[in-house]
């Protein structure tokens, strides 16, 4: 099994580690006991935002993976698009898990047929789900205009080695028409 760490995650935290231990001695070692424990719970709060964002920066350049010939077809007889594709790790560490999160817009909506310089701060106030109960429409009437979907498409994936993939999603039968948005979720 592949362990969503590299070696700069692990050296990342070691450094981290390093510091905090620093600093807590440090701290211990000072004469006035009143605030040391305001102070280790402080450094212990940084030390902590640090490592989350040193993970997703680490994350950003170890773990690069390529979305390549993404095809979309849509069968009528089973109500369902059919995404295929390649998925290719272009870095030099291996990657635990690949997510494709597609994003279905629905072409018939009206929100698809506005200018981009109209206003829609109107349209959407009165489009929310709580406001449009108070007028009285019940929530059956309203449907949404895009339909989030995330499904598993690689795992294990070393440096260097593509997968070919096939996603089948439910197409929404009120939808009059679809435009898609694909997006990688890598772990």
């Amino acid at each position: 099994m592949t362990s969503p760490f590299t070696i700069w995650h692990y050296l990342d935290f070691i450094l981290i580690a390093l510091a905090l231990i620093w600093v807590i001695s440090h701290t211990l070692k000072q004469k006035d006991s009143s605030q040391k424990g305001s102070f280790i719970a402080t450094y212990s709060m940084i030390a902590f935002l640090v490592l989350l964002l040193s993970v997703v920066a680490i994350n950003g350049y170890t773990k690069k993976v390529l979305l390549l010939n993404v095809e979309n077809h849509r069968f009528l007889s089973t109500e369902s698009i059919i995404y295929t594709g390649t998925v290719r790790n272009a870095g030099d560490y291996d990657v635990g898990e690949v997510e494709l999160e597609i994003e279905i817009f629905n072409k018939g909506s009206m929100l698809q047929k506005r200018s981009s310089y109209e206003s829609t701060a109107f349209k959407d106030y009165y489009n929310d789900a709580d406001i449009r109960r108070l007028f009285g429409y019940k929530k059956e009437e309203s449907k949404p205009a895009s339909v989030t979907v995330r499904k598993t498409i690689a795992k294990e994936l070393r440096a260097k080695e593509g997968k070919q993939f096939a996603v089948s999603i439910r197409y929404p039968d009120y939808f009059s028409g679809y435009t898609s948005k694909e997006q990688l979720v890598v772990h």
